[in-house]
């Protein structure tokens, strides 16, 4: 393999070697990890639609079955997102030209992607003239999908969530906004990375998923906190946005939200 190169060649290359055999097989044991899990989802769920017609008329019981049925179904969209960031590394986002709102509202008031109380606590505004824009659905549905669940979990119920879609300097936003406590400095410096715990005991993943969708399409997910307020927005990326990863936070100034480096 080494003949005919210098040794600092040969280094290099063999090194080359080296990394596309642990690429291999991280996407092997990515696989792996994805199907089994699948399959446990599909028989806890499996297992919840054989008891109800066969359970018991208790109260209790009928409770139980949908928090697991819930959970199994929050677990699948968990696993939708993951296939959709390692199955789609090096490919370009699919982009259409579809109604931005009523996108959104689809996906901020599902009860199986959010949360069941969903369509009661979640408000979607619009801001744009022209509702349509580009962008790619499946990257926006797991991004968003994410950064609502968040919001509620933090939101003291019955507060509001807002997702508010609006355009600044030609680019599409998308401001999920909470009446959450202050995201503490010693978190917010680690917000995106995964397996940073929460004070609710979240790891962080959700996050984490929403800012690699973001990134993959050339956008940028930026936040802001305060005592009053926190808010995530989402810059849209385009076909000509090059997908650039650049550090970004967001500063809540008189109330209003500017994005800016860190």
């Amino acid at each position: 393999m080494s003949e005919g190169f210098t040794k600092t060649e040969a280094a290099l290359l063999e090194a080359l070697e080296r990394e596309r055999a642990l690429l291999k097989q991280r996407d092997l044991v990515n696989g792996i990890v994805l199907h089994e899990m699948s399959n446990a989802v599909a028989v806890v769920m499996g297992a919840v639609e054989l008891i109800k017609p066969n359970g018991t008329r208790s109260p209790t019981v009928h409770f139980a079955l949908q928090r697991v049925g819930g959970g199994a179904r929050l677990m699948n969209e968990i696993l939708s997102g993951l296939r959709v960031l390692i199955a789609g590394e090096g490919s370009d986002p699919v982009y259409e030209r579809r109604d931005l709102p009523a996108f959104l509202k689809s996906i901020a008031t599902d009860p199986v992607l959010t949360a069941e109380n969903a369509s009661t606590r979640v408000e979607v505004r619009s801001r744009l003239g022209d509702p349509t824009a580009v962008f790619c659905p499946a990257l926006v549905r797991h991004a968003v999908a994410n950064l609502v669940r968040n919001a509620l979990r933090y939101s003291p119920s019955p507060r509001p969530v807002t997702v508010t879609v609006g355009s600044r300097r030609g680019h599409c936003w998308i401001h999920v906004l909470n009446r959450g406590p202050k995201i503490p400095p010693g978190i917010a410096v680690r917000l995106f990375e995964p397996g940073k715990k929460s004070p609710k005991g979240g790891m962080g993943f959700g996050l984490h998923i929403s800012q690699a969708c973001a990134l993959r399409m050339g956008g940028e997910l930026v936040f802001g906190t305060s005592s009053a307020v926190t808010v995530f927005s989402l810059r849209l990326g385009s076909r000509s946005s090059p997908a650039v990863a650049r550090p970004f936070q967001s500063a809540l100034v008189g109330g209003t939200l500017l994005a800016g480096k860190v």
